[in-house]
């Protein structure tokens, strides 16, 4: 895959030169591409694991778990639902150096992969339009904590801000974000532990573990299990940030561990302070309650890392979007500006609607587990058990039906059907909506029932079936010609 200019491309298209064609585009990384050493691969999914949907997680589950069960819950939870995305996506991003919604087309087909990216987008710009509103509520809360009289339109505005914020660090390129963060984590390594030191003092150990549940259920083995639940759906909630991080990673080592690190380990330790937060003082917004308790200069200042903490999140996940949208053959060839500006087009409702689409965040948890777990199953067996972890570059980028991963008509039905079943797996097990549950509830999450049990029926079906059918038909080919038939790029 060569990186010269794409044929046909005029003025307009200045941004599609050498190297810039895989950075801003869909072309494979070369390694001396890629941005993320050590510590700025550490840097990046720190701070990008500390927005503020930490906050809104670890609160949500104040209402039905103490303080000990809830931080068993939240760090082993966000470590499992975290292995589950990233032992594919990692590997074979990094190694590839492939997008993450390309990566998925050796699994799900041609056509099949862009019913993912509807998916993917649903998940990153859900995720965006709520850090943002939690940015726009921390601007509100400094202005009521300095003695003023926040107006109404300032959350709306501060969501605004957001947007026009993370536009210009997105459209600097990676090397922009990376520098962000490598100056931020520094900060909010200090605000973490600062945010714990003001509950421990204010309130002491005792009242913390003491402190109960804000509105459990009747039956205490299902408060574990929802807990349980919401810490897996959290950290499987990183599917739609991990390729992109991996790809741009230099080594292997720097794909993986800084992910499992931070999404799951330190993202469930955040998560925890939330959850303390929301027992003793009542809310899980860290804005709230920073500045009364740390002081005004020592409260606003931790907000203000908050704040760039969730820029940082913002970003991240608006440049995976653009890299996505270049799946569209109409944007394929646009220019890098256009691109983010039409992904930050979704977000403006957030600003118009900031408080009706933030109560919706609970609901939005839910729809992580259901809707991304059977995709991350299913990418697992397909990359790990069935392609061992090869992957026939060139058809990534074929269209043509002699490609192959064309598969019927561009669609591998048998991994799509497998999406579908794993919401009958999930909602057969528990109904977030209702808080009903079936028995197996108690001893298996409903996200692990969803990666599995699709996961296990792609195998099957494609071992014994699909598999030695594409294969038969695959002997019968002419060799692939030196040229893409119908490239996608």
């Amino acid at each position: 895959m060569s990186h010269q200019k794409p044929g046909g491309q005029g003025a307009g298209h200045e941004e599609f030169h050498g190297d810039l064609l895989s950075i801003y585009g869909r072309e494979p990384m070369l390694p001396h591409e890629r941005e993320y050493k050590f510590w700025s691969a550490h840097g990046t999914c720190f701070a990008y694991s500390i927005a503020t949907w930490c906050f809104l997680t670890g609160g949500f589950l104040a209402n039905y778990v103490g303080a000990i069960q809830g931080m068993v819950c939240l760090i082993a939870g966000n470590l499992i639902g975290t292995l589950m995305v990233a032992a594919s996506l990692s590997a074979g991003c990094h190694r590839y150096g492939l997008e993450q919604i390309d990566f998925c087309k050796p699994a799900f087909g041609q056509n099949g992969a862009r019913i993912v990216l509807i998916f993917y987008l649903i998940n990153m710009i859900g995720w965006s339009g709520l850090i943002l509103v939690m940015f726009g509520n921390g601007i509100v809360n400094v202005v009521d904590a300095m003695g003023y009289q926040a107006p109404d339109w300032l959350a709306g505005a501060g969501v605004a801000l957001g947007i026009w914020i993370t536009y210009i660090i997105t459209t600097r390129g990676v090397h922009m974000l990376s520098l962000f963060n490598n100056i931020i984590t520094p900060g909010l390594i200090v605000v973490v532990c600062f945010m714990f030191y003001m509950l421990v003092t204010a309130h002491g150990w005792d009242e913390i573990v003491s402190a109960k549940p804000l509105d459990p259920l009747p039956e205490a083995w299902m408060n574990y299990a929802v807990a349980v639940e919401l810490g897996i759906a959290s950290g499987i909630s990183w599917w739609g940030g991990i390729g992109f991080l991996a790809r741009n990673t230099k080594t292997r080592r720097n794909a993986i561990y800084p992910e499992v690190i931070h999404f799951g380990l330190v993202n469930g330790i955040v998560c925890s302070i939330a959850l303390v937060s929301g027992l003793v003082i009542g809310s899980d917004d860290p804005t709230r309650w920073m500045v009364p308790l740390g002081g005004l200069a020592m409260g606003v200042m931790a907000l203000v890392f908050v704040a760039l903490a969730n820029i940082t999140s913002t970003s991240v996940s608006l440049f995976a979007s653009g890299l996505a949208l270049r799946h569209i053959p109409g944007l394929r060839k646009r220019s890098w500006k256009f691109i983010i500006a039409l992904t930050c087009l979704p977000l403006v409702f957030y600003a118009i609607w900031p408080t009706e689409l933030f109560d919706m965040g609970d609901t939005f948890l839910a729809y992580n587990g259901t809707m991304q777990a059977p995709v991350a199953g299913i990418l697992l067996v397909d990359y790990f058990l069935l392609k061992k972890q090869y992957i026939n570059l060139r058809s990534i980028f074929e269209s043509a039906p002699s490609g192959q991963y064309y598969y019927t008509k561009g669609f591998n039905f048998l991994a799509l059907g497998g999406i579908i079943l794993g919401q009958f797996a999930y909602f057969g097990i528990y109904d977030p909506f209702t808080d009903q549950a079936h028995g197996l509830f108690r001893y298996l999450p409903a996200t692990v029932a969803a990666f599995v049990l699709p996961g296990l029926v792609y195998w099957a079906g494609m071992k014994f079936w699909l598999e030695g059918k594409y294969e038969q038909k695959s002997a019968g080919m002419e060799p692939s010609p030196e040229r893409l038939i119908e490239p996608n790029i």
